[in-house]
């Protein structure tokens, strides 16, 4: 359902993450990404994510906002980063550092 403008104004007034843009590409707010989180049979995945609202299945398939999902779902979920899988036990996306400090 596409809203007017005066519309999105009030919803973002209310909750300022729906004026966060989190894929570009498909047009998918923070606000949306935290809804499919937080529903009854919330996402936990990556991949839950993107099959309930859409980010990461546009044109830059993720390589922009993958990370940034990956963000969310940990600090929501109280996991640590490398804890967030793609799809399913076991399909880590990150596995250590990549370079020393």
């Amino acid at each position: 359902m596409e809203l007017s403008t005066e519309e999105k104004a009030k919803v973002i007034k209310e909750n300022p993450a729906y004026g966060r843009i989190i894929c570009r590409c498909e047009n998918i707010t923070e606000g949306e990404i935290l809804d499919s989180i937080k529903r009854p049979v919330g996402a936990t995945t990556l991949d839950g994510v993107k099959k309930r609202c859409r980010p990461g299945m546009g044109r830059c398939q993720g390589g922009f906002c993958g990370p940034r999902v990956q963000e969310i779902l940990a600090r929501e979920l109280n996991k640590d980063l490398k804890d967030i899988v793609l799809d399913k036990k076991g399909s880590y996306i990150l596995t250590g550092e990549t370079k020393r400090k």
